[in-house]
């Protein structure tokens, strides 16, 4: 009997789960919608949901064909290239600072860059 009892007890040890975390703690809901997010198969059909739905695309596509018929295509596809960059670059919110110092308002650097005052000023402290 005491064999027995002795082999139940080994069979329990070895079916307790590590840690004991509950599926609550583990947030797999908020993990599988973001990984599903990320998905190629998604984001290709958002891209397409957008284009078609888009003015400047359509537009930018008329012209290209105009321009293409009238000897001008590279030209075209090079300034909407241009377009896109522009069109797409994102808004900052009030307050918030680019890491290119040239776009902030006084050519204001943001913390921890490095400018040439300070870089000229270590390279004499090191007395090279």
């Amino acid at each position: 009997m005491s064999s027995e009892a002795g082999k139940s007890s080994i069979d329990k040890r070895r079916n307790k789960k590590p840690y004991h975390i509950s599926k609550a703690d583990l947030q797999l809901d908020e993990y599988i919608e973001e990984r599903n997010s990320r998905s190629p198969a998604l984001l290709v059909k958002k891209a397409y949901g957008h284009l078609r739905s888009s003015r400047q695309f359509h537009a930018y596509v008329i012209l290209q064909i105009l321009a293409a018929l009238i000897g001008y295509g590279q030209v075209m596809f090079v300034l909407g290239l241009f377009w896109a960059m522009i069109a797409n670059t994102g808004k900052r919110k009030e307050g918030e600072m680019s890491a290119y110092s040239l776009f902030n308002e006084g050519v204001e650097a943001i913390a921890g860059s490095t400018d040439m005052e300070a870089l000229e000023q270590e390279l004499r402290s090191r007395g090279v």
